[in-house]
């Protein structure tokens, strides 16, 4: 499917294709055998080749340069020209607007688009010196610039992605611009701005509460809030099967096998002879640990957080308590390790396949922002997914997130009277799956939906000596990983409609 542009070479073409009802008219000198597509939306489509095609070497401008050479939610697609043309270009589902300024630069980039045609975009430092100008909408007309609220969730965007020396290089790419198009007046507005993100005096006075707590110095990140809504308001709607408190003779029992298959989950693969060994018998555990130290203590130290009660069920009272409870947890379970920091948050960001997490300037403050949602939540099992997903998606520390995530998560429910949640192994792709299904398309039925299976997986497991539970881990093939999970994921891992 294309869109044709009307030439005299082409007329008859046209005409007779028209007539036959193989072409239609979509606007002034433009055509498509598209006939099935809405007008409005074939335009969206080709909204560059149709830019190109009449404002060959025009610049993608204003607002437009900073949405991702989008159609802008008023249906407008802004470019500059440095010659005067027809200010609007009026098509089905788009509005092209022309402003007349400076030529393509050197920074700008190129984007051909065929058949000798091609468009510029604004680099991102005139592109926001553009915003900065002053634009009057009349009659509830949408400017050419992003509002004050847009431009700063774009600027707080692009801070959480490159870091913050990234705003003082924009600053300086633009005043070289400004001073070329004698645009004094625009830059010392992004000075102001700059000044005002970074704390300083400032004239500008920041609107959104991402860039005013960003100023005082706790940034936090955006978008995970809004995840942490998704989930919240999913987990609110639902209902789970409560587990008593087990027998106390299981508890132990309960701990080992907790321990075992969390650090299973990271990649911390003993047969479970040998994490027994090295959970019950330090002489015996000599030569395991000789050749895997760091490991063996992960195990060990992961179990004595478990069945150490001073701390495996608190709970934090406020914010600040959650933030030094995660120290302290880390700090215990990863003593071993000094080069991922034990208790200290992570100074690089970390990435699992396809999720990128929380950058590490904004760990403490979406970790204090997130938490307090979870405290209304209805029942102990919703608090519990919820402080799971809050501390894997943030991802706070260098190594051994999952494990302290699901520490979390027991801790709930523990200090509600509820048996705490064991992942085996043949669980271990589905969980993880369902994970990375919420972060990247914000769909939480996946993990309501293995929560339902987890709580019943647990509820028919027998806990009442070490023997019974290994058979029955072996009989079920708990212990094995399952390269497609239960299939109970796949179908839902999808994107929300």
């Amino acid at each position: 499917m294309a869109i044709i542009f009307a030439k005299t070479s082409r007329a008859l073409e046209i005409a007779r294709a028209t007539k036959a009802g193989t072409m239609r008219k979509l606007a002034s000198k433009l055509y498509t055998d598209d006939l099935n597509s809405a007008p409005e939306e074939i335009v969206r489509r080709h909204r560059l080749e149709i830019a190109a095609h009449f404002y060959p070497g025009a610049v993608i401008s204003h607002r437009t340069a900073l949405e991702g050479n989008n159609v802008s939610p008023g249906g407008k697609f802004h470019l500059t020209m440095p010659n005067a043309a027809a200010p609007v270009r009026k098509l089905p589902g788009l509005e092209i607007r022309i402003w007349r300024g400076p030529a393509s630069q050197a920074d700008d980039t190129h984007l051909p688009l065929g058949d000798g045609r091609e468009l510029f975009i604004s680099s991102q430092a005139r592109a926001v010196l553009e915003n900065m100008q002053i634009a009057r909408a009349h009659g509830g007309d949408e400017p050419k610039t992003l509002s004050n609220e847009e431009l700063e969730r774009w600027l707080d965007r692009h801070l959480r992605i490159f870091g913050t020396p990234w705003i003082d290089q924009l600053r300086q790419q633009a005043e070289g611009l400004a001073t070329r198009f004698d645009w004094s007046r625009e830059q010392q507005e992004l000075n102001q701005l700059v000044a005002a993100i970074q704390g300083e005096p400032s004239s500008y006075r920041l609107i959104t509460d991402l860039l005013r707590s960003r100023a005082r110095g706790k940034p936090y990140d955006s978008e995970r809030m809004t995840l942490f809504g998704t989930i919240h308001a999913r987990l609110a709607a639902e209902r789970f099967v409560e587990l008593p408190k087990p027998p106390t003779n299981e508890l132990e029992n309960r701990a080992f096998w907790e321990a075992y298959f969390s650090n299973f989950i990271e990649g911390t693969k003993f047969t479970v002879e040998e994490a027994h060994v090295i959970v019950y018998d330090r002489e015996a555990a000599k030569a395991l640990e000789s050749k895997r130290p760091d490991d063996a203590h992960d195990i060990r130290e992961t179990h004595r957080l478990i069945i150490d009660a001073d701390i495996s069920s608190e709970v934090p009272k406020d914010a600040s308590h959650l933030l030094e409870l995660l120290k302290r947890r880390h700090a215990r379970m990863m003593a071993s390790r000094l080069n991922i920091k034990p208790g200290v948050f992570k100074e690089t960001n970390n990435v699992f396949g396809s999720r990128v997490f929380v950058a590490p300037e904004l760990v403490a403050e979406t970790l204090a922002r997130g938490w307090p949602a979870g405290r209304a939540l209805p029942s102990a099992t919703a608090r519990a997914l919820y402080v799971l997903f809050l501390i894997a998606e943030v991802h706070p520390f260098n190594d051994g997130n999952g494990r302290i995530s699901r520490l979390g998560m027991n801790a709930e429910l523990e200090a509600s009277g509820q048996a705490r949640l064991i992942i085996p192994t043949s669980l271990r792709n589905d969980y993880l799956t369902v994970l990375e299904a919420l972060t990247a398309n914000s769909n939480p039925d996946p993990l309501i939906a293995f929560a339902h299976k987890l709580i019943d997986v647990n509820s028919r497991t027998p806990f009442g000596s070490f023997d019974r539970s290994l058979e029955y881990f072996r009989k079920t093939g708990a212990l094995d990983e399952q390269p497609q999970g239960f299939g109970l994921i796949p179908s839902m891992v999808q994107a929300k409609p």
